[in-house]
């Protein structure tokens, strides 16, 4: 038995379906009580709703993604509205019961990703591919405070106050993000595409003069340098802020318990993450007026002995410290999927109130079965999760060169969401994590709801959300052979046939 493992009570709920003429208009009551998906207690909203729906001014959308298909229209399979209809597979969806706003879905984008986007002959046609609706839409973006592992060789790791000789630099005189520049014109067109992206920052080491080792790689931040770090991660928010960047999140650290060799890092305990949000770093985002928002832990769930890591939990059990938390991060690299499942309950039971971002994740050259990819993420970093609670989900890289290659130090194998060729070569490729990125982010708007659905096949994992334009979106995944399929709502229905080993998205908007 896993520590910390919490032991649950599943809430099962149906729905009635209720007969009506075939393809007509028909009018709904419905007042419904609270009811939850699992015992995690996430914010819940029931909608009391008396309304006429016309079914037949109803379109309903779907594409479809397995090996074989490539966000692929599927719309032909879909039936007319019909009470009467019905399929041994059945999926049950109420958009008057809500549960967390949903951010998005997108991936990092890393001083190498915008070198090989910005190196490509193609780079304008790709900017609009990743960011535009009529491309991937991408609406969540996790930045790098300074270099990870994944920054172009010829550049080097850095961070923004880099000094001679690592001079002291209390006053912060060198610092600069202009290292960052090729990142920063990007996402200044990215958000002309779409102004409203989610940004999430975080920080891999600190500068080296501030550390014990007095080096990127490794070490920790000194204790009497805590003052000079809050008044850093201040500096790059309201630097960033004057860019037209507004950084929504802010991370202490990626990976805290984990410091590489070869790239920059550094590690944090649970007390000096106490101390250093609570006395320097909170107050300070309150002095300057900030509105960014604090993210702890941004690493695995469980550690090598497989138990599962109290690390959040247990910094936002200091009160003063948790009035400045607003957000848990979790990346998918440690655990199978029902550890990860344990570790979001756990949180989520602790700390209802905190949200929970799936932050980094990876496809890797090593496995490029698109219908494997899909499984492994649906099960850890997308369905299951935001069906226990998480609010949006980052891979790893935006963009890399198909073979992976343009890193120092760190992971060797690493893909992005799309390839982009080196050696002014043209062309992109949609990579395994980007077709599932795009199931998400392509009709899902940042600040969607997620709503009640229900499948009564264990073959059919599905999330539901609604818009503020009362656009309706699923995603259902259908591990095994194709299947006829009825999506019931409102009391009424359609069938769909959903092709094998498949991600498949549906959308249609509520009548106004």
């Amino acid at each position: 038995m896993k520590k910390f493992l919490v032991v649950f009570t599943l809430l099962f709920f149906g729905f009635s379906v209720f007969a009506c003429e075939e393809r007509t208009s028909i009018e709904t009551t419905t007042s419904l009580t609270t009811v939850s998906e699992t015992d995690i207690s996430t914010s819940t909203e029931t909608i009391s709703s008396t309304e006429t729906i016309d079914f037949s001014s109803i379109e309903v959308k779907a594409y479809s993604s397995n090996n074989l298909l490539e966000l692929s229209d599927i719309s032909d399979s879909i039936s007319s509205w019909d009470s009467e209809n019905s399929a041994p597979a059945s999926i049950s969806v109420d958009d008057l019961i809500s549960y967390q706003t949903y951010y998005g879905a997108g991936a990092a984008l890393t001083y190498s990703s915008a070198y090989v986007i910005s190196e490509s002959p193609d780079r304008n046609e790709i900017i609009h591919y990743l960011f535009s609706e009529e491309g991937l839409h991408l609406q969540l973006i996790r930045l790098t405070i300074g270099a990870s592992d994944f920054v172009a060789s010829e550049m080097g790791h850095y961070t923004y106050d880099d000094t001679p000789s690592n001079v002291e630099d209390l006053t912060l005189d060198y610092f600069s993000i202009e290292n960052d520049r090729i990142i920063i014109d990007l996402l200044q067109e990215a958000l002309a595409i779409n102004p409203d992206i989610v940004f999430i920052a975080a920080p891999w080491s600190a500068p080296a003069w501030m550390k014990n080792n007095k080096s990127l790689y490794g070490g920790t931040l000194r204790t009497d340098y805590f003052n000079a770090y809050a008044n850093y991660l201040v500096k790059y928010i309201i630097t960033m802020q004057e860019e037209g960047i507004d950084i929504h999140y802010l991370s202490i650290q990626n990976e805290p318990y984990y410091a590489a060799v070869d790239y920059p890092g550094m590690t944090w305990t649970i007390d000096t993450t106490k101390i250093f949000i609570r006395d320097f770093l909170g107050p300070k985002l309150v002095e300057n007026e900030l509105q960014t928002k604090l993210m702890i832990w941004d690493h695995n769930p469980e550690d090598n002995s497989g138990n599962l890591i109290d690390f959040p939990v247990r910094v936002l059990l200091n009160d003063a410290t948790a009035s400045f938390i607003d957000a848990i991060g979790v990346h998918c690299y440690t655990g199978d999927e029902q550890d990860m499942k344990d570790y979001l309950t756990y949180l989520s039971t602790n700390n209802p109130e905190v949200e929970v971002f799936m932050t980094e994740c990876t496809a890797t050259t090593t496995y490029q079965n698109r219908e494997n990819n899909i499984e492994w993420s649906i099960r850890r970093m997308y369905t299951s999760a935001y069906n226990l609670g998480a609010v949006g989900t980052t891979y790893w890289n935006l963009a890399l060169d198909p073979e992976g290659l343009t890193h120092l130090g760190g992971c060797d194998t690493c893909t992005g969401l799309i390839s982009v060729p080196l050696n002014q070569e043209s062309g992109y490729t949609l990579e395994a994590d980007g077709y599932v990125s795009a199931h998400f982010s392509k009709d899902i708007l940042s600040g969607a709801k997620r709503i009640l659905t229900s499948s009564n096949n264990s073959s059919l994992l599905v999330s539901g959300f609604v818009d503020e334009n009362k656009k309706i979106t699923l995603v259902v995944f259908n591990d095994g052979p194709q299947k006829t399929t009825s999506i019931v709502w409102q009391n009424n229905t359609f069938l769909i046939v959903l092709p094998s080993n498949s991600l498949t998205t549906i959308t249609w908007t509520k009548p106004s």
